[in-house]
């Protein structure tokens, strides 16, 4: 358990920081399960599920999937009896839903049948996660291995299901799957740095920082192969529509009817559920980065208006002075879209990162360890979280050192997704279906930043906006399209924020 911030004494010789197993975690892959998931669910009462997976593209393409689900019967869930069952469950219940909904050139559904829905939301309670698709379906329990004698990694990696039966889907998920797979590494640094943040080892402090460090670069490494193996435009076009929940979405303004769930409100009327869609936002192992570092998200267009995350504490050999210790991480304005998408992360992970925000203070702890400069940062801006301090000792430098590094190579990460949206989405949406696919349009460019020249720029803007003008007696209206993830955000603003807060918590 996270020790008491609210109690008066906190021996820190007696504190340790959780165990990942208690989460559901796993030291070795992270939040991916320890084992590949199953392929299929051993009791044969669930075959009529496994049995429409089989038949699923060929049902889409026919356009009968919708005919065929309604004649399903509704099953039992009590039969799954262990969570890998439960979690196969989920996956082939959330495909064959988002097939249903969204078809393939079909008027759009707003009812999921009770056979469908029942069992679905019955799996999803069980998990403690939203009945949407997400990142856990897609990504975390959508996967095994070719060879099962050789290691992870994403060369021995393949999909159990998608929606287009494309390549270029699988490797949209695999890619994912693959840098889940660093899960173990990065943990397992977050939990020992942390530890030694309360023993007072910064020599410990400082080798986690530098293992943290080198794993966010290979997650880094990893996410730019997506340009690889997936056309863009099968993304934007096949795959993504899919992906899409009924929250924030104009094909769906209510919302989705769960036939058998909730019944009619009190005007006899069906009610309606709203959910946001499958994002990358929901991988717990970036939510736990910035945790871990105290990168702090606010609304799209806010930012603080106080220093107040800076803190004053008694610098001591032996780590903190616990007298002084004052966790005040979830007094700032968050971002509401990250905390509003932990719905859809299972349940163990989503107590995992809120327990960790209630023990993560490297940040803070570093600074306890340099002579802070209280007359600097006074003269410093409101809307700079920048922490100027002086440095006597090399161990100071180089635990600064080390922290700001793995601030550099979250920013770097963030680019790289950033070019990601910008090649599979911006550009995309601005052709409208154009289905020429160009190779060299998906080479990353050019990193310019390298060079000290400017961040990425985005050609398209991302709000609606509707201007009217007169020209010659003629009343000419523009208007421009905003630009959405699958969970509903607007998404270039969003994400350059991101890129932006994660520089603004760097110690100067």
């Amino acid at each position: 358990m996270p020790p008491n911030h609210n109690s008066p004494l906190i021996s820190e010789s007696t504190f340790n920081v959780p165990r990942l197993e208690d989460y559901d975690i796993s030291p070795t892959t992270g939040f991916l399960p320890s084992t590949p998931p199953l392929e299929r669910l051993p009791d044969s009462y669930y075959e009529p599920w496994e049995a429409l997976i089989v038949m699923f593209h060929k049902l889409m393409l026919a356009g009968r999937l919708r005919e065929y689900v309604k004649k399903l019967p509704i099953l039992n869930t009590d039969r799954l009896k262990t969570p890998e069952e439960h979690r196969r469950a989920f996956l082939v219940l959330s495909f064959i839903a988002h097939g249903y909904v969204w078809g393939k050139y079909e008027t759009v559904s707003d009812r999921l049948p009770d056979n469908i829905s029942i069992p679905w939301v019955e799996v999803s309670k069980h998990l403690d996660v939203a009945p949407i698709i997400n990142h856990a379906a897609v990504v975390t329990w959508n996967w095994c291995l070719i060879f099962p004698d050789e290691p992870f990694k994403l060369n021995n990696l393949a999909t159990l299901i998608t929606f287009s039966n494309t390549l270029d889907e699988s490797w949209f998920y695999l890619v994912t799957t693959a840098i889940e797979g660093f899960g173990g590494r990065a943990l397992t640094s977050i939990m020992a740095a942390i530890q030694a943040t309360y023993d007072g080892n910064n020599e410990q402090l400082i080798n986690e920082l530098k293992n943290i460090s080198s794993t966010i670069c290979d997650i880094n490494r990893t996410l730019q192969k997506m340009f690889k193996k997936c056309d863009p435009y099968v993304f934007y076009w096949k795959v993504r529509p899919y992906l899409s929940g009924w929250e924030n979405e104009d094909r769906l303004p209510q919302g989705l009817i769960y036939e058998g769930v909730d019944g009619n409100d009190e005007n006899g009327d069906p009610i309606y559920r709203r959910y946001i869609g499958g994002s990358a936002g929901q991988s717990a192992l970036i939510q736990a980065l910035d945790i871990a570092l105290n990168v702090k998200h606010y609304p799209t267009g806010v930012r603080p208006h106080t220093n107040s995350s800076r803190h004053r504490y008694s610098s001591r050999s032996n780590g903190y002075d616990i007298h002084q210790y004052v966790s005040n991480e979830h007094t700032e304005p968050q971002q509401p879209y990250l905390h509003r998408i932990r719905q859809n992360i299972p349940g163990p992970h989503r107590r995992f990162l809120e327990d960790l925000a209630k023990i993560a203070n490297i940040r803070n702890y570093i600074i306890s360890n340099a002579n802070y400069d209280s007359s600097v940062n006074a003269s410093s801006s409101d809307e700079c979280d920048d922490v100027c301090l002086l440095r006597e000792t090399d161990e100071a430098n180089d635990l600064i050192k080390t922290y700001n590094e793995c601030l550099n190579q979250m920013k770097e990460f963030r680019k790289t997704h950033l070019n990601i949206v910008k090649f599979y989405i911006i550009k995309q949406a601005s052709r409208g279906g154009e289905s020429r696919f160009n190779a060299k349009e998906v080479t990353p460019p050019v990193d310019k930043d390298l060079v000290g020249t400017s961040e990425i720029t985005t050609e398209i803007t991302t709000e609606i906006t509707t201007v009217s003008k007169t020209t010659n007696g003629n009343t000419i209206s523009t208007t421009t399209e905003i630009i959405k993830g699958t969970g509903g955000t607007n998404l270039m603003p969003f994400l350059e924020q991101m890129r932006d807060e994660t520089l603004a918590q760097k110690i100067q």
